[in-house]
Order: structure tokens, then sequence, then C-alpha cells
């Protein structure tokens, strides 16, 4: 789910954008609280510094962490890379796309699914289900729409998981093959599911209910499984490491995985989320600050683990967060509470 956890101050939507300092020391002002987080920033140079709070039994390595749903930011990059290399476009609608479409669904695009609304049901079942893919198509058939398509923003888990559906039946590979071999620029590190995963690398979560009180890895907390069901694929759970995902969203910016038009439309807000101050592109929240600039952000969390990101326009610096419980949410605040200073 995306949280939304995070409220800026006024002053940073009021007064300048933010103060020109090291990104270190920004990520400084998070780790200060002692809180159990990997965060990282991109500058606008392009140097990625990264600091954990969190060890692993890999010493040394880079963490591998959840990020939730920004897998939703992966999953419109790769629809976006579909579009530019399979003959698709933004207005292909379902009927097109996948088989046996019932008639209510027949006419939803993917431009609707990309910015939630389609009307599709927000959930199918829990996270940690082992549903296949034809198991999952076949629930969100069956079940009736949340609002007509086109006229409702309606946060969709589900549309998120169709349109990795959509990637797989178009592209004739699974979903995480399709993003580690054709999205992601050749040597990046991985997003992913198993292939991406190294339960060595990975952080683990607290000691609470959720996980049987004992500390568990993302497979085993998050998925429940070596590897996620249809209630998730898409829409949640990919790992990756906080370089990894600074570097993917810098080559997307940067016009590596589709072109610079296809970029642009991601990074528009096409649909109000709600409040008048956020709006929704693809896989993405825009957040216009006084100065004239934008924030541009999405957050996940599953109650286990937690992720953000924020990417502020008028610095052209990036900043990650992923940890434990919702420490994600506050190491972010303090991240840009400290940069304001």
């Amino acid at each position: 789910m995306k949280v939304n956890a995070l409220v800026m101050s006024a002053s940073l939507l009021a007064g300048p954008l933010l103060a020109e300092v090291p990104a270190r020391e920004a990520l400084a002002g998070a780790l200060a609280r002692d809180l159990p987080v990997v965060v990282a920033s991109r500058s606008s140079a392009g140097d990625i510094d990264v600091e954990s709070a969190i060890e692993i039994a890999a010493h040394g390595a880079d963490e591998i962490v959840d990020i939730g749903s920004i897998t939703k930011t992966v999953t419109a990059v790769a629809i976006l890379h579909l579009i530019e290399n399979q003959g698709v476009t933004l207005e292909t609608t379902m009927a097109e796309l996948l088989p046996n479409v019932p008639q209510d669904k027949a006419q939803i695009t993917l431009h609707e699914l990309l910015t939630h609304t389609s009307g599709i049901v927000e959930s199918t079942g829990d996270d940690g289900e082992a549903l296949s893919r034809s198991e999952f198509l076949e629930r969100v058939f069956d079940a009736p729409l949340d609002a007509a398509p086109g006229t409702l923003h309606s946060y969709s888990n589900a549309g998120y998981s169709i349109l990795a559906a959509i990637i797989e039946v178009q592209s004739g590979q699974e979903y995480e093959d399709y993003l580690i071999d054709r999205v992601f620029p050749e040597g990046s590190s991985a997003i992913g599911y198993a292939r991406a995963y190294d339960a060595e690398r990975a952080i683990t979560s607290e000691r609470t209910w959720l996980t049987g009180f004992q500390r568990r890895g993302v497979a085993d907390a998050s998925w429940r499984s070596s590897e996620p069901g249809w209630n998730l694929i898409g829409n949640g759970g990919l790992v990756s490491t906080a370089e990894g995902f600074l570097a993917f969203w810098a080559a997307f910016l940067n016009g590596d995985i589709v072109d610079a038009a296809l970029v642009a439309e991601a990074t528009t807000p096409h649909v109000d989320e709600g409040s008048g101050d956020t709006f929704y592109g693809y896989g993405i929240v825009i957040e216009p600050l006084n100065d004239g600039t934008e924030m541009l952000w999405h957050d996940g969390g599953n109650d286990i683990f937690s992720a953000e990101w924020r990417h502020l326009t008028g610095l052209d610096v990036t900043f990650f967060s992923a940890g434990r419980g919702e420490a994600a949410f506050e190491a972010m605040s303090m991240i840009l509470t400290s940069a304001e200073n």
C-alpha cells in the first residue's frame, strides 16, 4: 500500500526548497535518531551516498530491502518500456492485452490502470497468499468495479498486479525476468523478487507478533514463501539495494530506459489524489511546491517494513529510506528537516 506517511513542514513548502547541504549531513539527521533504517541520497552530480543502521549477516555487503509499494514506480516504468517496444499505447485496453476480460472491464486502458482510475478493486486477498496469475485474474475479473473506469482516483494494488500480468502476457516473460533482462540498464543492480534476493544480505524484521516474535528476512516476512504470490506481484514486495533503486531512478529520469516523452508522461500530474495538494502520475506522486518546483515520490509499507523515496526537481536530488516498521517514514522526515536547516 502507499502510506502517504510523511507530512511536510510548512516552512519547507513556503520557503526556499532546501538548503544546499552535503547529502551526508542530511542522511546523518536520520541516523542521529538511532532508527533501524538504510538511508541514501543521489546528488545533482550523480554521487550516491548510502548510510546504514541495520546489520546483516553478510557483513560489508549492501543491504537488500523491501521497497513495498515503490514497486508501483518500477511497474509503471516497465509498462512504459512495453509501450515503447511492443507497439501498444497508453489507450490500449485490457481486452486487447489480456484474454477473457469481462465486458465491464474490457475498455479499461493502460492510462487508467497506471493512474488508479480504472475502478478495479483495491485488493483480491492477503499479500502472503500463494496465488497464481490465472487465479488472481479470475478473482479480479469476477469482482465488481468500485467505480466506472476513468471517473475516480481510487488506489488499487490489484490494478498494478494487472499491469504485471499484462507485461507477462505481452512479452512472454515472467514479470521479474522482464524487469531484469529488458528494463534495467545493463550492469545495474537487480531489483526483483527471487532473482534479486539474498537472505544473507536482506534486512530482517522486528520481533513482533506479525513475525512470530522472530527476526525474519523479507522473503519470509513479506512474501511468506521463496517467491511472492499474485496479490503482491507488480504492486509491492520488490527488493533492491538503496543504491540500486537510486541508480534505476536516475536512469529513468535521464531517458536511459524509455524516451523523454514517456518520462514526461509518467511525471505529469494526471489526477488529483483527493486533497488538491498531491497528484498521481504513473507510479509516481507529484507534489507541487510553493517555489514552482515539484517533489516526486512514492512510499510503501506492510507494518513489517517501510520504504520511501523523494526526488526534489529544483535541486535534482533524490533521497531514499527503507527499514523496519515505519522507521523509513520517520527517517525521511528527518532527512528533509536536516536538509532544510
